[in-house]
């Protein structure tokens, strides 16, 4: 998926951030610090209807964190996310908020400030240049992106997304729920189409992974998922899928690992 130049900007600006702060691995990646750095007081408290808030004033800003959130990943997402507002979105509103549902949803149809600030906490949280050394020679997988997600402590939906925008293999990133499509992303070498928004094949990995629970992975007809292969019963993708219980949907992690002609 080629981003927008406007979206393409909230990548470049965490980019610049790094830069500026000379950071080279993972560990340093501290968010609370890079806030303090640009005079933005971190704090938690008891918040409702919300993960997160950013209040701008004089100095600079405050960002809020429900206390109650015990993932510490979510909480690195939410404050990196609203980093991104301030960086990025200084002239909309001066009270900020973001919930678990805006943090975990990737549609293209979601408000676009939202979108954009949940990739530059993608790009600052996991940075290219730190990132995609570690997707060289790895076969696509779930389990591969858990790893990830553990090593750059960060959440699961989110190190899919920048492993499927970083990625050199051609991959597809689907999240579903109650046999529904609920948005999807390419990489930027996928050079097929998926099937329309909203479609979930009967005997596709996420379908069985809705109904089992259970993590499923296997060879699946690219019919179940891609446009042009309407009964075609021997052009096979692989499908990694996981259900996510706190989320009430699944992830679908599609790879084109053969020449489907």
């Amino acid at each position: 998926m080629k981003l927008s130049p406007r979206k393409a900007l909230s990548v470049a600006k965490a980019r610049e951030i790094l830069t500026h702060l000379q950071i080279e691995e993972p560990d340093e990646i501290q968010v609370e610090r890079i806030a303090a750095y640009y005079g933005i007081e971190t704090r938690e408290d008891d918040l409702e209807g919300m993960d997160g808030r950013i209040v701008r004033n004089a100095a600079g800003a405050i960002i809020t964190v429900r206390s109650d959130i015990s993932f510490e990943p979510q909480k690195r997402f939410v404050i990196a996310h609203e980093l991104g507002h301030f960086f990025l979105h200084p002239k909309t509103r001066q009270i900020e908020t973001v919930t678990s549902s805006e943090t975990s949803n990737w549609s293209e149809k979601q408000e676009v400030e939202e979108y954009e600030a949940n990739l530059f906490a993608a790009e600052l949280l996991m940075p290219r240049a730190i990132f995609a050394p570690r997707l060289i020679e790895a076969d696509p997988s779930l389990r591969f992106i858990e790893t990830l997600s553990k090593d750059f402590q960060t959440t699961f939906t989110a190190t899919a997304v920048q492993f499927v925008l970083t990625t050199a293999e051609e991959c597809a990133l689907l999240s579903c729920a109650n046999r529904t499509r609920l948005w999807g992303m390419k990489s930027p070498g996928f050079s097929f189409e998926l099937l329309e928004e909203g479609y979930v094949h009967g005997h596709s990995c996420a379908a069985e992974v809705m109904k089992t629970r259970r993590p499923v992975r296997d060879s699946v007809e690219a019919g179940y998922w891609l446009r042009g292969f309407y009964h075609d019963t021997k052009s096979m993708i692989v499908e990694d899928s996981r259900y996510f219980p706190t989320l009430g949907r699944s992830l679908s992690l599609l790879w084109i690992n053969e020449d489907l002609g």
